[in-house]
């Protein structure tokens, strides 16, 4: 890959001074706003993931033996940079991504001759898939290891479960007024049994300004309460309402368990991140971002069926932040597969699409008996079509991030 804002001519001297002044505003923020400073903590993680990402490109490179020329986090003018062997290192200043150059991987790539045989399209399938598919290894492997941090110190939160018990009364709700405490466990409501708490609101809510009966275990023995149900919520909404919250039960995994849950549950959100893809690029996705970007209510979910862009990113992440840790590293989490699977969508300049092209190469070379590479020149109106729906994606996202910001969802 290459960087795409090479030629933008921006004197690197005056980028220097900008991104510079930029970090001095995010210190003084900082200082004023202790609050900010984890949000920088969390973007900051977000660049670790493109070098880490990169990083996996370049160690699969050099194995294989092709010459990488370039690694850089970041695009546009060089703010720092170091030449190390026959690799430059650095960082530049527009933090949207990164590159690793590898030299010689398509047709149109010119190469010197002598070193022809250390490009990427002079090696075996199996080293360029290692290449092609090492960035989004390390999303996968990242995502794995923090879901092992949570399982051991926070527990399995995928699997976490509202109890009958009671967590929180609030104050001058029916059920406060009524003498429910934090502790109670519901047995029934007016009678009808109650085994999980999804049955709490659903008989609640279509009783709202009526009196109910709560049975409720406390010291072991049974208590009935009546509680005259509001009708509306605190927020406006009309259902009826008691003013409580379950205690949430969270399993405590072993280190054992923990290291075997972790890769399985990559697994199963890499395979829900698999059928988001589709359903966002399906008709009816696509319709209902439109209606999104329009300001129409759509027929599906407006929040899961839109992108984020890095405004939105940040404002996820302050939101991360107040919530807890364990929410920061769910948002990493979901941010990491998600950009892994998105990276292997089969078409340039996706890694996906040098991993269709190796293996369509792979394929025609041994049905035809000779080598076969494809022409990349055909395939540049597909790629530029693709650069501009990601164009429109990252003009639109940033549009309904300022106009329609995502609820916290923490």
């Amino acid at each position: 890959m290459k960087d795409p804002f090479e030629e933008a001519g921006v004197d690197t001297r005056r980028a220097v001074v900008i991104v510079g002044a930029l970090a001095a505003l995010v210190a003084v923020l900082a200082w004023w706003r202790p609050s900010v400073l984890g949000t920088v903590a969390v973007l900051g993680a977000f660049l670790v993931m493109i070098l880490l990402h990169e990083l996996g490109h370049l160690v699969m490179a050099k194995r294989a033996g092709m010459k990488v020329t370039e690694f850089f986090v970041g695009f546009g003018p060089r703010l720092w940079s170091v030449q190390r062997g026959e690799t430059e290192y650095g960082l530049k200043a527009i933090p949207l991504g990164g590159y690793c150059r590898i030299i010689g991987m398509t047709n149109l790539d010119e190469a010197p001759p002598e070193d022809e045989p250390r490009t990427y399209r002079a090696k075996s399938y199996p080293q360029k898939m290692g290449v092609a598919f090492a960035g989004s290894f390390m999303h996968f492997l990242i995502a794995t290891v923090l879901l092992f941090v949570v399982f051991v110190f926070a527990g399995n939160y995928l699997e976490r479960r509202a109890s009958t018990t009671v967590d929180l009364v609030e104050p001058g709700q029916p059920a406060a007024a009524a003498g429910l405490r934090a502790g109670d466990r519901i047995v029934s409501i007016d009678g009808e049994p109650v085994a999980s708490w999804d049955e709490v609101p659903a008989i609640v809510a279509p009783q709202g300004g009526e009196t109910v009966t709560f049975a409720v275990e406390r010291d072991g023995r049974e208590v009935d309460l009546d509680v005259t149900l509001a009708e509306e919520t605190p927020s406006g909404e009309v259902r009826g309402y008691a003013g409580i919250a379950p205690t949430v039960e969270v399993p405590q995994p072993g280190l054992l368990e923990a290291a075997w849950l972790a890769p399985r549950e990559t697994v199963a959100l890499i395979g829900d991140s698999v059928a988001a893809l589709f359903d966002m690029f399906s008709l009816d996705g696509i319709g209902n971002y439109l209606d999104t970007v329009r300001g129409d209510e759509p027929a599906g979910d407006a929040e899961s069926n839109r992108f984020v862009s890095p405004l939105g990113f940040g404002r996820l992440a302050n939101q991360a932040v107040t919530a807890g840790w364990v929410e920061v590293f769910g948002l990493l989490i979901t941010i990491n597969v998600f950009v892994g699977v998105f990276n292997l969508i089969p078409l340039l300049p996706f890694d996906g699409g040098h991993v269709a092209i190796g293996t369509y190469e792979a394929i025609a070379s041994k049905v035809r008996r000779r080598k076969v590479q494809v022409d990349v020149a055909k395939l540049m109106p597909m790629t530029m079509a693709v650069i501009a729906l990601l164009g429109f994606v990252f003009v639109t996202s940033l549009f309904l991030d300022l106009s329609n910001p995502i609820e916290n969802p923490f």
